[in-house]
């Protein structure tokens, strides 16, 4: 005779959940998850998934039982009422991050939709297998000893997460809204005052153009980057004229460069490599608009094509305000910003990013140097 499971109430188990574990998720009879707390959503974000609770998913899509499967874990529930065990988070590229894990079955009473509540204690975690496109792992940090970990983002609690992605979306809405603003504000000055001065009228027109351009690059950036950390990029390859690519840069941005001594040194004999002439142009042309973006007026920018003994080389360098020693290391990191105090700059903290990960996929190599208050130089190290 089948044992009688012991269900249990909802709201019994939800106090203990917020009290003694980490996250919290509710499903369906099927394991459909219907709610979750804030710390799934973080979790799925810092592993590029953060689109997958906006559809329906089952619980074991997204973690993976130490032994067996979760229809064991079901099957389990269902007899005794309960389960306790281990789990890992899936985390992209086979990376796994280990929970303690309790379940329960819902009394029906309380409500007819959930069935089962999963609560889940983050374990202490020493070490993360790297995976080959460096994808960044959250690690619960519990002694002093452990803050030399590198090569990780080191989360120090839920706290920490929250204030982390309170971070990415003070950020991105500021850069979103921004531009917004001055296109409605803009449009609507047009629209109830049709009269206006021409010269105005195109001053305005030119300034909603300006805006919107910057709108659809952030966008732009945003689906770039999650893209190349999916690695969803498919390169495009075939022979491209470095000095063209450099050129182009140089013209393109020449006009921004109006307050500071722009000059570009290229050699004259010809330079064919493979690339993709796109994506590549975008990596370059990050680092141009970094260089102008970051020296102040009457400054300088270089932008100097050479060769040594195993490189092609494009060096942009620039005396603008350099990186601080302690920022160094984080610089390629999305959505990472230098702190600078009556400094605001515009960007979200990608262009960095995304110039590596292009360059990353083609075998090409992105080195640096920089001095606080002197200036910088990053180099393409293009493999002869």
């Amino acid at each position: 005779m089948k044992k009688k499971s012991k269900k249990i109430n909802l709201i019994e188990i939800l106090n203990e959940g917020a009290k003694n574990y980490d996250m919290i998720i509710i499903t369906d009879k099927n394991g459909k998850v219907e709610l979750y707390n804030k710390f799934l959503s973080q979790l799925c974000n810092s592993a590029n998934k953060d689109e997958i609770l906006l559809t329906d998913i089952h619980v074991s899509e997204l973690f993976k039982p130490t032994d067996g499967d979760f229809a064991h874990i079901i099957n389990e529930i269902e007899e005794n009422g309960s389960y306790n065990g281990d789990v890992n988070f899936r985390l992209s590229y086979n990376q796994l991050i280990p929970f303690e894990m309790k379940a329960f079955k819902v009394n029906q009473e309380t409500n007819n939709q959930f069935n089962y509540i999963f609560l889940f204690k983050m374990k202490d975690v020493d070490e993360f297998e790297k995976d080959p496109l460096e994808q960044k792992v959250f690690v619960k940090r519990t002694d002093e000893s452990s803050k030399n970990i590198s090569n990780y983002d080191v989360i120090l609690s839920l706290d920490e997460l929250e204030k982390l992605k309170e971070n990415f979306l003070s950020s991105i809405s500021h850069e979103l809204r921004t531009p917004l603003a001055s296109i409605i504000g803009f449009t609507e000055t047009l629209k109830n005052d049709p009269n206006l001065p021409k010269e105005i009228y195109t001053e305005f027109l030119d300034i909603i153009l300006e805006e919107g351009k910057r709108l659809a690059a952030t966008i732009n950036d945003l689906l770039d980057v999650s893209q190349l950390y999916k690695n969803q990029i498919s390169l495009q390859l075939r022979n491209v004229e470095l000095q063209e690519l450099v050129e182009k840069s140089y013209e393109q941005f020449k006009p921004l460069a109006t307050n500071i001594e722009f000059s570009i040194q290229l050699p004259e004999k010809p330079i064919i490599i493979v690339a993709d002439e796109n994506k590549l142009q975008q990596a370059i042309n990050n680092l141009v608009s970094n260089a102008i973006k970051f020296t102040p007026e009457g400054g300088r920018v270089k932008l100097t094509l050479y060769e040594t003994k195993d490189n092609h080389v494009l060096e942009v360098s620039d005396t603008g305000i350099g990186i601080p020693e302690k920022d160094k290391d984080k610089i390629f990191d999305r959505f990472y910003r230098v702190y600078r105090p009556g400094k605001e700059i515009r960007g979200v903290g990608l262009g960095l990013s995304i110039t590596k990960k292009i360059l990353d996929l083609h075998g090409f190599k992105l080195v640096f140097e920089s001095q606080e208050n002197v200036g910088s130089t990053f180099k393409i190290l293009f493999p002869k």
